[in-house]
């Protein structure tokens, strides 16, 4: 989904090419249309009751139907961004050291790589270049 500003150009239907003020000023029901019909088409409700201002017809225009959508589409989002916030701080807890710290990650790695054959992780510093020398590689 997309939100759509005055600057915003149209890249399908029959106001290709067109900015959303362009539309506004010659077939403000094409964005009521829009609104309604098109899944990845959105306006932004505090922008629509801006623009009512400065083109009158756009308010004739948004049926109760169209502002309904819209706010179905607000909601979506809104539980959308939610969602994407909460993963991003679980995220961020797990790559911030919360969990593992990155000697317990290499260590977990070099007993991997070695199978303890080599010593113990401490005795190469955490260098795996001299981890890979010991191991002939």
């Amino acid at each position: 989904m997309r939100f759509y500003t005055l600057d915003t150009v149209f890249t399908f239907g029959r106001h290709q090419g067109q900015t959303v003020s362009q539309v506004l000023v010659e077939n403000p029901g094409y964005l009521n249309f829009c609104l309604q019909v098109l899944d990845h088409f959105a306006l932004r409700r505090e922008d629509i009751e801006a623009w009512q201002q400065q083109y009158p017809r756009l308010q004739e225009q948004m049926t109760d139907a169209a502002w309904q959508k819209l706010d179905e589409k607000e909601s979506h989002l809104q539980a959308e961004l939610e969602r994407q916030q909460a993963a991003d701080d679980d995220n961020d807890d797990y790559d911030s050291g919360d969990y593992y710290s990155r000697d317990d990650a290499d260590r977990d790695t070099f007993d991997a790589l070695t199978d303890g054959q080599y010593g113990d992780y401490d005795d190469f510093n955490g260098d795996f270049d001299s981890l890979r020398d010991a191991m002939g590689y």
